[in-house]
């Protein structure tokens, strides 16, 4: 088995693909683009899939062995395994250039836009993913405790009856919930950063993202925490294992 090399630049085609103004992509070219976006950029292939899928089969299903099958003035498809459970089926999934091309020339261009396209992570994320929606409130409810302080919180506590009796049932005294509140926030302040840093490593070293990405992808990583971090570190096996199949 060959061992992993670092992800190389993207698609540069050879100088004759790039003095052609023909009106459509030859078949060399077309071979040679899938080849190269398939073998070195298995990453960027299958973030595309799941930039192009609706948020709820991507909440929902599993997106494997995404290959690019075919490329042309109007678009590019990509074929993929969608597994939901145990019942995976393979699909296919057309993404159109908008607009059209113009010229053969413009496939690098267009195809290292869609490559960051794919790669920007969402902040509605925040909203439309269930498990992020869950941490990040909870984030929130965290921080706004640890602001108002623990004699303020706790002394709020007592002077809401209903809080009060589910607080001391689950907690024992209202004191000790706000000094849980407190230590809480700092610790997912903490490992939600620390995460962070490794998420960032992961965009930089192995994906090759744009600094103004990883700074996204990071940002995101504190707000939620690992949800954002094996969404990276998804696509860092992606690529991994497309390198080594080589």
């Amino acid at each position: 088995t060959a061992a992993y090399a670092p992800p190389t630049p993207f698609y540069h085609p050879a100088p004759a693909i790039m003095a052609t103004t023909t009106t459509e992509i030859s078949a060399q070219t077309s071979t040679r683009v899938l080849a190269h976006m398939n073998d070195d950029h298995a990453a960027s292939v299958h973030a595309m899939v799941l930039s192009n899928l609706p948020h709820r089969e991507v909440a929902r299903c599993k997106v494997q062995n995404a290959k690019m099958t075919s490329i042309t003035m109007k678009g590019y498809s990509i074929s993929y395994v969608s597994c939901d459970g145990n019942a995976c089926d393979m699909r296919k999934i057309e993404i159109p250039f908008d607009p059209p091309l113009n010229s053969a020339r413009e496939v690098k261009s267009r195809l290292v836009e869609d490559h960051h396209r794919a790669f920007a992570p969402k902040f509605t994320w925040l909203v439309t993913d269930p498990m992020m929606r869950m941490l990040f409130g909870a984030c929130i409810l965290l921080g706004v405790g640890t602001a108002l302080g623990r004699e303020e919180l706790s002394k709020r506590v007592d002077d809401a009856p209903w809080a009060d009796a589910i607080i001391t049932a689950v907690f024992g005294t209202s004191a000790r919930f706000a000094t849980l509140v407190v230590g809480a926030w700092y610790f997912s302040l903490f490992a939600h950063t620390a995460e962070a840093c490794y998420t960032a490593y992961l965009c930089k070293i192995s994906l090759k993202m744009k600094t103004g990405t990883i700074i996204k992808w990071a940002l995101l990583n504190v707000c939620t925490g690992f949800p954002i971090m094996n969404k990276v570190t998804e696509l860092v096996a992606v690529d991994r294992a497309g390198r080594l199949k080589k």
